[in-house]
């Protein structure tokens, strides 16, 4: 039997489909993270990730998702006549992207910016996607991360799932309601932003009868100033950290959970804003983050409520990005900025 797709309607997370006319202005935080990020632009529109020099593919989705989120247009941020769609097609075109979750990616930022997901860049993202769907294991790419940004994609372009696609990224969550990255089922691999995705894809295939596990974990897992970590316990740390906490606000939103009664979770992650606009990984590791605040931005749109869906019959979709990649990256660069300092 193949599960047919369920569009959310709660406007929560990262918002796919065109921005309506009646969008309100960016409120503050959220305006001083997005002209940050404008500085951060590569000579060929892309977006560095910070490890690398150049643009990142992974780093440039996220990116053009903050800048839809936030109420902006991706094809009016043009530098040296670059934009950062004009980016990740060039990226397509020289092979740089692979894989369903990669392609999921960039399928959810296409679709934010009111692209064709079938002929971007002359590809057909969904086919890509799709191409990469094991019936074995019922996941996409790499595991239960992949298989929930590839469910999410697959929503927002109104593709069908596969059979068992659903049932695979359940059989992947651990008896506390996590998920891990790679579909480790070992107690305590799981980890926040992978279960936050998750969330989010059982949500858009309209199964939010399966989230009360991973909701439980939320709870459990919140640091007392309202904010969550990648992994608890964890021997890297336990430090609120932006990536994770927009997650989780995301995937709460997506659920219809009133953040009132989860102590507040934005103001942990504002607490992460630095005088620059950008927002640090976490407070071990103060500089300004690009991984971070194009996670943040979506987050916080949402929360105040800067972005209005307008006419109710607009199709809008959450969707949560590669962020479990993010924070990954980002707890190696806060182990390597200690062990300098040391």
């Amino acid at each position: 039997m193949i599960r047919r797709l369920v569009l959310a309607t709660t406007l929560a997370g990262w918002l796919l489909g065109p921005l309506p006319a009646g969008a309100q202005t960016p409120a503050a935080p959220v305006q001083a993270a997005l002209d940050w990020l404008q500085t951060q632009q590569q000579p060929d529109g892309g977006f560095s990730n910070g490890f690398v020099p150049g643009s990142d593919p992974g780093a440039t989705a996220d990116a053009v998702l903050a800048i839809v989120a936030a109420g902006g247009k991706p094809s009016e941020w043009t530098l040296e006549g670059n934009t950062p769609l004009d980016a990740l097609q060039a990226a397509l075109g020289s092979g740089a992207i692979g894989g369903a979750g990669s392609f999921a990616k960039v399928t959810l930022a296409a679709r934010a910016a009111g692209l064709n997901v079938h002929s971007f860049g002359g590809v057909d993202l969904t086919a890509r996607i799709l191409e990469d769907y094991s019936a074995e294991t019922g996941l996409f790419g790499s595991g239960p991360f992949d298989s929930a940004l590839a469910i999410q994609a697959l929503g927002a372009a109104s593709v069908e799932l596969p059979e068992g696609a659903i049932d695979g990224l359940l059989a992947a969550r651990l008896p506390d309601g996590t998920y891990a990255f790679n579909g480790d089922l070992t107690p305590g691999a799981g980890d926040s932003n992978t279960t936050a995705a998750a969330v989010m894809a059982l949500i858009a295939a309209g199964e939010q009868q399966a989230i009360a596990p991973s909701l439980d974990y939320f709870r459990a897992a919140q640091n007392d100033d309202g904010g969550w970590t990648y992994q608890k316990p964890s021997a890297f740390g336990e430090a609120t950290d932006a990536n994770s906490t927009a997650l989780v606000i995301q995937a709460l939103l997506a659920t219809g959970e009133d953040l009132s009664a989860w102590n507040d979770p934005a103001s942990a992650l504002l607490a992460l804003q630095q005088s620059s606009g950008a927002f640090a990984f976490n407070t071990d590791a103060p500089a300004d983050n690009l991984l971070a605040t194009v996670q943040a931005i979506p987050a916080l749109a949402t929360v105040s409520g800067v972005v209005d869906s307008g006419d109710s019959s607009t199709p809008w979709i959450t969707i949560g990005v590669g962020v479990a990649v993010v924070a990954l990256l980002a707890v190696l660069a806060a182990i390597l900025l200690r062990r300098r300092s040391a």
